[in-house]
């Protein structure tokens, strides 16, 4: 069944259409797992070094730093963020995808609610070097920017997502939940 976005209908605002966009790519990355094994969403089926399982937890981390850069809340343990980048590909035994899954919503909630008590999309959001250096240059790194970077993020990967499920076993997202 098709993941329903939880931003409601009609959107009319920029906050709720930025939302919804984030919504609908988590969606397509619920659709690729749909129906699949633990076994099948570690498995790397194509030419990519990319899981299903991997991807996802790569978005959430993606998702996780946006919103506490956001919010200008420390995320644990005060590690090179470039250093957790590269963990986040990762996924460890107890990472179950039912496991990633809860956090993808953890990750959704805290993410609407940080745009919900966000006064100004346009207030510059600080990121350090290190960070800012894979980012777009000659951008101001606004609130609006870090949503819009993260639509492109999740965007990018539900491609990739789409491709290592169709590998597994032929089937699309994008229509795996309709019937």
């Amino acid at each position: 069944m098709t993941e329903t976005p939880s931003i409601p209908n009609p959107i009319s605002d920029e906050r709720g259409l930025l939302l919804l966009l984030l919504d609908n790519q988590r969606t397509a990355f619920r659709n690729a797992l749909s129906g699949l094994t633990e076994e099948q969403a570690r498995s790397v089926p194509s030419a990519s070094e990319m899981s299903l399982a991997s991807l996802l937890k790569h978005v959430i981390d993606g998702e996780e730093a946006m919103t506490s850069r956001i919010t200008g809340t420390p995320r644990g343990g005060g590690e090179d963020p470039v250093a957790a980048w590269m963990a986040a590909w990762n996924v460890t035994d107890d990472e179950t995808v039912g496991v990633l899954l809860a956090r993808f919503g953890e990750a959704q909630h805290a993410t609407e609610a940080a745009v919900a008590a966000e006064t100004d999309l346009d207030r510059d959001v600080h990121l350090p070097a290190d960070v800012a250096r894979w980012m777009t240059p000659g951008v101001a790194y606004t609130v609006r920017y870090l949503l819009l970077h993260q639509i492109e993020e999740l965007a990018r990967h539900a491609g990739h997502a789409d491709i290592i499920r169709q590998s597994l076993d032929g089937a699309r997202a994008d229509t795996l939940g309709l019937g």
